[in-house]
């Protein structure tokens, strides 16, 4: 079958996250693709930010309450790594995180605070959830590449080893998680082994069907760029129908859809600016996004 390329419509999505994103998202994406500056989003970021130095109010939209939530802290890094933060930034999370961290070092996915305010379903926590590595994998992977060295790591890290072989192929953010842990790890003759052990875990919890309306992960979550760690686990025939469907589906008011029930209309403004952002960066990773 021959292929027909679409382009997506760069100056849509841009009218998109204008009109519909949060501030830190709109400060965002004027870094990542126009002349914004980096303080700016430190600015805006910092009016998610507790006194203690933790991130929450919804930093991660899907859950209202007020209280810091780990991925609201994973969701911080993400953004601070973006925009090359400095290491002080990722030690003054750090410092913190014991507020949030269990016994054994690592963190739950919840707290029961969350329940001080609406959330989607999957935030329920009705009583102390167990570590899990998603988001003890990926936060230890932002502090690692910031070069922070912090007493809180350690444990975190053996936490981080231990849940390696505990995933399974149907929890595809764990796994996520579990990528970014070994692709960032200090040690890469430990973890580049570990590393490709994974290989049919992802490869199995990949959905290769673009036109899928299910919550699934394609190559392009596992692999959002095509100097990805991952990438090595997909071929380009596997790649580029992704890549092809992602493009088409940019709605008519420049933005994407989301693939989860929102929690109200106005956190699926918010989400659907959040992926848009997010897809545009893929595609322009992949040298999919013309003239930009």
């Amino acid at each position: 079958m021959k292929d027909i390329m679409l382009n997506p419509d760069f100056n849509r999505a841009r009218d998109f996250i204008y009109s519909n994103a949060r501030l830190i998202e709109r400060h965002l994406f004027s870094f990542q693709f126009e002349d914004g500056a980096a303080d700016m989003v430190e600015r805006a970021l910092s009016g998610y930010q507790h006194a203690n130095r933790l991130f929450g109010f919804g930093l991660e939209p899907d859950k209202r309450a007020s209280a810091p939530q780990p991925v609201d802290q994973a969701f911080a890094m993400e953004i601070l790594d973006a925009i090359g933060a400095s290491r002080g930034r990722f030690e003054a999370i750090c410092d913190s995180l014991h507020h949030l961290t269990n016994a054994d070092g690592g963190l739950p996915f919840s707290h029961q605070s969350v329940e001080a305010a609406p959330h989607a379903a999957w935030w329920a926590c009705a009583s102390s959830q167990p570590s899990s590595i998603n988001p003890t994998g990926i936060i230890l992977s932002f502090l690692w590449k910031s070069g922070l060295d912090h007493p809180w790591m350690k444990n975190a890290e053996d936490f981080c080893w231990d849940a390696l072989n505990q995933l399974q192929v149907t929890s595809a953010h764990s796994i996520q998680n579990g990528l970014a842990f070994l692709a960032a790890h200090p040690d890469q003759q430990r973890a580049g082994q570990a590393f490709k052990g994974l290989r049919e875990l992802v490869r199995g919890a990949t959905c290769f069907d673009p036109q899928s309306e299910e919550y699934v992960f394609s190559p392009l979550i596992f692999a959002p760029s095509p100097k990805s760690p991952a990438t090595r686990f997909f071929s380009n025939d596997e790649i580029q129908p992704h890549l092809q469907f992602m493009i088409s589906q940019q709605q008519e008011d420049g933005g994407w859809p989301i693939n989860w029930p929102p929690l109200s209309q106005g956190v699926m403004s918010e989400c659907r600016a959040i992926v848009t952002l997010r897809n545009l960066n893929i595609l322009r990773a992949y040298n999919s996004l013309k003239g930009v």
